[in-house]
């Protein structure tokens, strides 16, 4: 009923006017890929994006700064010898930690090592990518889905955000999506065949499953999943049934293995926790609202399904197609995004195969085929345009740096001055109203201010931060340790937030000779939360010290010098006068 990708290689039927052209466009749109073609269109765009990255004197963070310090802090745990989910929790694989350590080793410890990890994954996800891509595409198809997997793993902002938001937070999303792309293309499309070919496959996938597994656990599944969906549709899959059984069999022991049963523990304290996305209303309202961005890809779905009726194109095409969609809609749905499903542009490309493997019924048009890849080439697009801001802003654009600390290197805008001193001190000022409103972030801090309440802690720590080695913080993320180069306490939560699992004060505090409380937190209500959950115990074990704008500091009693005859506050006079985060709806 259908011919294996990549049978036919020869020019279609028809005359043409213009056989030079239609000579040009059969190599590269038609015609076998060879590993030579696809690396010379793919590598100068990646390695072009690279340098768009890299070149800026600074490390941009444009939002939600507190992640990509997340990530620092992460990689400092481990660059210390410390064990990730025992030493630190986070249901998060490690691997994204692992990255930026190896960075922390090629060019020193400073949020530029991030970058570096970044790029060590698009290494490696071009090597993946270009390897099974060859033998499945043409050269300029295969070339673009090298680069389109490339570029998600490198541009400076989230899937389904404006091209210029340029944050590096959850990192592990866009590189868990380069990953299900690359292996739902060796699983629902069948390669030419080659010696060794089924073996090289099956390495990638078994690669890009273990790299997924220690990224995200979600993406994981998903690609355990589309394994028996594949068998049942795909021939090449169920040609070679030892090789790609054991392949399953071999994830399975991964995720069994009995070092990974810490990881699992720190899963399962996250869904009970209610960390698991669950809530539909707000998914749908999502997915209403971009609807149509996804209206093609159920147009897709649905010229397959036509196709296949007319047995023009083999059943593998519309099983693939429906199950990415509903894979990509998983995934989508247990994300810190909005929108955007970008495997979904594996469609496209199986689509592609099939018309270019049929182009003689369709008379020998290239139309449909460019067609196709005008929706690579759009995401293409807007990540390049994303890195071409990135780099414009970071080259040139005045920024606020953070240098003394570890954070050197690190770039922020510049935000009006003086709006958390304002209400850090309650003074009148009829404007101060105005002001607040003037503007409308996303989150509870700008990038700005939060480096500003970063600076503020460090000089109330001043000298004392080598005596208060073990530093922690009643906010989303503590950056302090990585900042000042300290050990970090362990037994706590790398991420903090309202619906992490709740730990006994014993494990969290144990090795902490002092606690931050900030009065302007990335997320009142985690703030908040802690006081409520760990209030008597910090009241017993850690009196306050000081304060400062920004910051409340509480030490162990031994620590607490006696200044006056005057009783310190309590916490909970603290909480109700002075923590901003009390103040928050």
């Amino acid at each position: 009923m259908t011919a294996v990708a990549g049978e036919r290689d020869s020019l279609p039927s028809g005359s043409s006017a213009h056989p030079t052209v239609d000579s040009v466009l059969f190599t590269w749109l038609v015609s076998s890929a060879s590993p030579a073609k696809v690396l010379m269109l793919a590598a100068p765009i990646v390695a072009a994006a690279i340098w768009a990255l890299l070149s800026p004197p600074v490390v941009l963070s444009r939002e939600m700064t507190w992640d990509l310090l997340f990530n620092l802090a992460g990689a400092w745990h481990l660059h210390l010898g410390h064990v990730a989910h025992v030493d630190f929790h986070e249901p998060v694989g490690q691997l994204n930690f692992l990255l930026t350590e190896a960075g922390f080793r090629l060019v020193g410890v400073g949020p530029r090592a991030f970058l570096v990890g970044a790029v060590l994954m698009a290494v490696a996800l071009f090597a993946a990518a270009a390897s099974v891509a060859w033998r499945r595409l043409p050269p300029l198809p295969a070339a673009i889905f090298v680069v389109f997997v490339c570029l998600l793993a490198l541009m400076p902002r989230n899937v389904g955000d404006k091209p210029d938001a340029y944050t590096f937070a959850m990192s592990y999303n866009r590189y868990g999506w380069s990953c299900i792309s690359v292996l739902f293309l060796i699983l629902f499309l069948p390669p030419r065949p080659r010696r060794w070919g089924d073996a090289v496959d099956i390495a990638v996938a078994a690669g890009l499953l273990a790299t997924m597994f220690y990224l995200k656990m979600t993406y994981f599944l998903v690609g355990l999943a589309a394994l028996p969906v594949a068998a049942v549709v795909c021939t090449h899959i169920r040609g070679a049934p030892r090789s790609w059984c054991a392949f399953g069999i071999g994830a399975f022991a991964l995720a069994l293995a009995p070092i990974n049963r810490p990881y699992w523990a720190d899963l399962f304290a996250a869904a009970d926790a209610g960390q698991m996305r669950e809530g539909l209303t707000d998914y749908f309202n999502n997915f209403l609202q971009h609807g149509g961005e996804y209206a093609p890809y159920f147009a897709a779905l649905a010229v397959a399904l036509w196709m296949w009726r007319r047995q023009d194109i083999p059943l593998r095409l519309p099983v693939a197609a429906g199950f990415i969609l509903i894979a990509g809609a998983v995934l989508l749905s247990q994300n810190a995004q909005v929108h955007g499903l970008p495997a979904a542009i594996v469609i496209a490309f199986l689509f592609y195969a099939a018309l270019r493997d049929r182009q003689p019924r369709y008379g020998g048009s290239t139309g449909l085929l460019l067609a196709l890849l005008i929706f690579p080439l759009l995401l293409i697009g807007t990540a390049m345009a994303s890195l071409a801001g990135y780099y414009s802003t970071a080259s040139h654009q005045r920024l606020r740096t953070l240098e003394g600390t570890n954070l050197r290197g690190l770039g922020v805008p510049s935000g009006p001055p003086g709006l958390l001193a304002a209400f850090a001190g309650f003074r009148p000022d009829y404007r101060l109203l105005n002001r607040a409103r003037a503007a409308s972030p996303r989150y509870e801090l700008t990038s700005s201010e939060y480096v500003e309440t970063l600076l503020d802690g460090v000089a109330l720590l001043g000298k004392e931060h080598g005596r208060y080695g073990h530093i922690v913080v009643l906010d989303q993320v503590n950056p302090f340790p990585f900042m000042l180069g300290l050990t970090p306490p362990r037994g706590g939560s790398l991420w903090w937030g309202p619906d992490a699992p709740k730990r006994a004060p014993e494990a969290i505090f144990a090795e902490a000779d002092c606690v931050l409380i900030p009065k302007f937190s990335t997320y009142g209500l985690w703030t908040q939360q802690a006081l409520d959950w760990y209030g008597p115990y910090l009241r017993q074990q850690f009196p306050f010290r000081s304060e400062s704008e920004n910051w409340i500091l509480l030490s162990r009693g031994s620590t607490v010098p006696k200044t006056d005859d005057k009783p310190p506050p309590t916490l909970e006079e603290l909480s109700a006068s002075k923590v901003a985060t009390q103040l928050l709806p």
